[in-house]
């Protein structure tokens, strides 16, 4: 009969296993913040413009709610990203 062998592992072979799941963790997270991002932008811009066409065409003043609207988005959009950056952040600081 054969005995089974026994097979060390490497101290160098551990860090790299760990070292990729790592990485592939910090990409899963990567790609969730970036997918939560783009709803979050996709929302706070349509959302305005639609309702700035709305009243332009309801007060036939175009462009102007919708330009008002823009600018409104612009600061949504702004704060998306801030909001968005202090997120990753702190997930990042806890590890």
């Amino acid at each position: 009969m054969k005995q089974g062998v026994a097979t060390r592992v490497k101290s160098t072979d551990v860090d790299e296993i760990e070292r990729l799941a790592a990485m592939a963790v910090a990409k899963q997270q990567f790609v969730a913040s970036a997918i939560d991002m783009g709803w979050r932008l996709a929302l706070v811009v349509i959302i305005p413009v639609i309702i700035g066409t709305w009243l332009d065409n309801k007060f036939k003043s175009e462009p102007s709610y919708t330009l008002a609207a823009l600018m409104i988005a612009t600061g949504g959009v702004v704060w998306v990203v801030a909001v968005t950056i202090k997120q990753v952040q702190t997930k990042r600081g806890k590890k």
